[in-house]
């Protein structure tokens, strides 16, 4: 009887972790990286306009780098690798699955479009592309928990 309540509060308690266990990729990423640099007029422009399109976003969504900050032009290089850009000049813009090199008009209708995009169908961080792959720690456990309710229920089978 004890062996078969034992049992039964493990199972419980299994649950109740597994009910509880918080999902490992909610982290709040900005989803909008502007690579800048101070006392630059086309940085300066580039930062209005995306004032004005990502009001409808949270602060949060946007991160910005200034280019002579330590370890920022690493940054900027990974980035332009997995985004297959040249970022030879700043403003540099990465907003979901879409880089924007410079400032112009060109550059106006590729962050206008991205970043409308994003603020209505959602995009994933561009921190992502340059991100090693997660050991997926909640599938293991869910995998372990399956296992041991398994092992549970036939120990608790009439021999």
């Amino acid at each position: 009887m004890r062996r078969r309540l034992a049992a039964i509060l493990f199972v419980l308690g299994l649950t109740t972790l597994l009910a509880g266990a918080a999902d490992p990729e909610a982290v709040d990423d900005p989803i909008i990286l502007v690579f800048y640099e101070e006392g630059c007029s086309s940085c300066e422009i580039v930062e209005e306009l995306i004032a004005q399109l990502a009001v409808d976003l949270p602060p949060s969504a946007i991160r910005r780098y200034e280019i002579s900050q330590p370890g920022t032009l690493d940054l900027l290089d990974s980035l332009a690798g997995a985004f297959e850009v040249q970022a030879g000049t700043v403003p540099v813009v990465f907003v979901g699955d879409e880089a924007i090199v410079g400032a112009g008009r060109s550059a106006e209708f590729g962050l206008r479009a991205a970043i409308g995009d994003c603020a209505v169908q959602g995009c994933p961080s561009p921190l992502d592309r340059i991100r090693p792959p997660e050991f997926p720690w909640l599938d293991v456990l869910r995998l372990g928990a399956f296992v041991a309710l398994v092992c549970v229920l036939v120990m608790l089978q009439p021999l």
